[in-house]
């Protein structure tokens, strides 16, 4: 078993003033422990988490310790396997844009489900809906 997990998880465990952290939190360490067998991420995730963390704090100092506890550091590992999108993936998401195009499902989103075909993930956890009838999605509000 595998999740991958998604940039509002991530971001909400880290924004303490999120109405969604505790939520995040509880679903972070859920997966940590193996609940849901490996949990992955990608190098998309990281940049979107990073860059709305940036955007929503304005400042660097407290946008780069997100991204550094995803992908771990030297003295801290992260338990999350991270994936990177590469040429072929960034190809198919641009048709899976369009070809979702009534899902409004976002360019990172659409990495992300190439991903998850081509690794055989078995599911998502995310707040986002838009997922939903194209993988499976694991709720953090559900776990």
């Amino acid at each position: 078993m595998s999740v991958f997990v998604d940039t509002g998880v991530f971001y909400a465990q880290h924004d303490e003033s999120s109405n969604r952290h505790d939520t995040a939190q509880q679903a972070l360490e859920a997966t940590a422990t193996g609940q849901f067998g490996q949990p992955l991420t990608s190098d998309y995730i990281v940049d979107e988490t990073v860059t709305l963390t940036l955007s929503r704090f304005n400042d660097p100092e407290t946008a780069l310790p997100v991204g550094q506890r995803i992908v771990g550091t030297e003295d801290c590992p992260s338990p999350v396997e991270l994936l990177f999108v590469g040429p072929d993936r960034f190809h198919q998401a641009i048709d899976l844009v369009a070809q979702y195009s009534d899902q409004r499902l976002s360019f990172t989103d659409a990495t992300t489900v190439t991903l998850v075909d081509e690794h055989d993930i078995d599911y998502v956890l995310s707040f986002d809906s838009d997922f939903d009838g194209i993988v499976d999605r694991l709720d953090p509000a559900e776990l």
